[in-house]
């Protein structure tokens, strides 16, 4: 089980390669949160240069300086519920693997009727949770 949940995490957490150049293909109104060093700022997409990227928050116009920013993520879509059922498919063939095995010897040796819907429910409910924990907004910019 620990092994089919670390490779979960490897493949919802992989680095994606984005450039500041894909900064372009947002409209202007789209939120979007930026990262710094310093602290992290919710605003509206306005516009984005070779050494700028600038956003209208609640407090007015924000401007960052290309250097400054860590990371873009863009709050307009989820995915935090393809997250939760990725976990959950996961789960699901963590408890087949477990019900064929374990729950196999269970059934020869002690036949336990409870042991069977624990066998099944606890790695989806616990790979699901895993999946929905994970950050659900798309990265725009990394740097």
């Amino acid at each position: 089980m620990p092994i089919a949940v670390a490779s979960m995490g490897v493949v919802l957490a992989a680095p994606a390669s984005k450039t500041w150049e894909s900064l372009g293909q947002l409209k202007a109104g789209v939120p979007i949160e930026v990262v710094t060093r310093d602290h992290a700022e919710k605003g509206e997409f306005v516009s984005s240069s070779t050494e700028s990227l600038t956003i209208h928050t609640r407090h007015g116009e924000q401007r960052f300086s290309r250097p400054e920013v860590v990371r873009v993520v863009s709050r307009t879509e989820s995915r935090r519920m393809r997250n939760a059922l990725i976990g959950v498919g996961v789960g699901a063939a963590i408890g087949l693997i477990t019900d064929q095995t374990l729950g196999a010897y269970l059934r020869n040796e002690s036949n336990p009727a409870s042991a069977r819907p624990l066998i099944w429910i606890l790695p989806i409910a616990v790979c699901g949770g895993i999946g929905a924990a994970f950050p659900s907004h798309p990265v725009i910019y990394r740097k």
